[in-house]
């Protein structure tokens, strides 16, 4: 089957977010994908025995060498269907176990994409808002009835951006109270973050019991993000637990175990399945916003709870 590719420009307030990048539209399968696209060496491909063998060799390399990443190709059980595109995950090592991230090679074997694939004359945008409005990974702090704004936010607690950003996002929660819901989905970087994943088992830990404790517990940690440690992580989530009157025994057997393990990996596999590259990321009913601005970021949330389009 044919592929092509789309160019899609996207100008707007933000700079971070203005400019051009490329889809690839696979009609066969009825998918377009996006992400990161890179040619495949030719010369490379020759000396393999097929496209998947050249695969599953070539690109755990360079996911190493240019990304600190463990990850090895898996062909079986991507929910994607296969076209002129032949879809794959990619399994990745967090130090706590496995996520996974969508990726594709084109059956030419000219391409490779990491990325994720929505379904073609589908909108991106309205497909990102149903991802996420009932998802069970998203962790709401702040969820008032009737609520037009869905803002779910991809952090990590020991990422210094995020702090950076969180009293803008702060005030446009208290600002927008009663038409805002917020949300978290850990996105701890584990290969530059070391004690990241382990705030993120607790993070798990005390939503399953009280949500609204999540941004109190935000900001402690981000209030000690240059005195924590990987080895003082556990401690504090027990004294944060006793301390706002949790189930102390039940944050004992979740933090660091099977329960928060497997909830914050399928977290992180949540965010490849949205292709979020970075953090802090945020998705507001589906559009896609980094580094928002006070001086447009509250128009387009007043619009947004008028009912209007931003």
């Amino acid at each position: 089957g044919s592929y092509r590719f789309v160019g899609v420009e996207r100008k707007c307030a933000s700079t971070f977010l203005s400019g051009r990048s490329a889809w690839i539209v696979d009609e066969v399968a009825g998918v377009v994908w996006t992400g990161s696209i890179g040619r495949i060496p030719p010369q490379e491909l020759a000396k393999a025995k097929g496209l998947k063998e050249f695969v599953g060799r070539f690109l755990p390399v360079v996911l190493m060498r240019g990304m600190r990443l463990k990850a090895r190709v898996v062909w079986e059980g991507s929910k994607i269907p296969s076209g002129a595109l032949i879809p794959f995950k990619l399994e990745i090592q967090s130090g706590y176990g496995t996520y996974t991230k969508p990726s594709a090679v084109t059956a030419d074997g000219k391409l490779l994409i990491l990325g994720t694939a929505f379904p073609w004359k589908t909108d991106p945008v309205e497909y990102r808002r149903k991802l996420l409005h009932e998802n069970k990974l998203v962790l709401w702090d702040h969820d008032p009835k009737g609520a037009k704004i869905d803002l779910v936010e991809f952090s990590d607690f020991e990422c210094p951006g995020c702090k950076a950003k969180w009293p803008l996002i702060h005030e446009a929660v208290e600002k927008f109270s009663g038409a805002i819901r917020h949300g978290m989905v850990n996105y701890p970087l584990t290969t530059i973050h070391p004690w990241a994943f382990r705030a993120a088992s607790v993070g798990w830990c005390v939503a399953q019991q009280n949500p609204d404790l999540l941004i109190p517990l935000k900001e402690q940690f981000y209030s000690m993000q240059g005195a924590m440690a990987v080895s003082t992580v556990g401690e504090f989530g027990k004294d944060f637990a006793a301390g706002h009157g949790l189930d102390e025994k039940a944050f004992d057997s979740c933090y660091l175990k099977p329960l928060s393990i497997d909830g914050v990996h399928r977290q992180l596999s949540l965010a490849q399945e949205l292709n979020v590259m970075a953090t802090p990321t945020y998705f507001v009913n589906g559009w896609q916003i980094q580094v928002p601005a006070k001086d447009w970021f509250f128009p387009f949330l007043e619009r947004l709870a008028a009912g209007e389009q931003p």
